[in-house]
């Protein structure tokens, strides 16, 4: 199948949908998604509220506009106490290159 022309029929294509709401959860369900996600990448409370505070960074600005400083700090800390003491334990094997090593991919 070429690059440019998907299969409409391919389940694995990505479609986009935007939904408009004037509502304060959904903006919070946005930002608790995008938290979990680079917690889990390894981000830091402070690096995760600085990627909230930067224009460059769409979604999570737009929370942080909607919400303020203290509700996405809030989501930040409920989101640290969850998923911190499980990263705590989590280490990240690297090769002599510096890169992740995957065991399940080198099988």
């Amino acid at each position: 199948m070429p690059y440019d022309d998907p299969d409409a029929t391919d389940p694995m294509t990505l479609h986009g949908v935007e939904c408009d709401t004037d509502s304060d959860q959904a903006h919070r369900e946005m930002a608790a998604c995008f938290i979990e996600e680079y917690l889990r990448l390894g981000f830091s409370a402070e690096q995760i509220l600085k990627m909230f505070q930067t224009k460059g960074y769409a979604g999570p600005y737009l929370a942080y506009e909607t919400l303020g400083q203290e509700a996405i700090t809030s989501v930040i800390d409920e989101y640290v106490q969850r998923w911190g003491p499980r990263l705590q334990k989590r280490t990240i094997d690297r090769n002599a290159d510096g890169d992740v090593v995957l065991p399940i991919l080198e099988q």
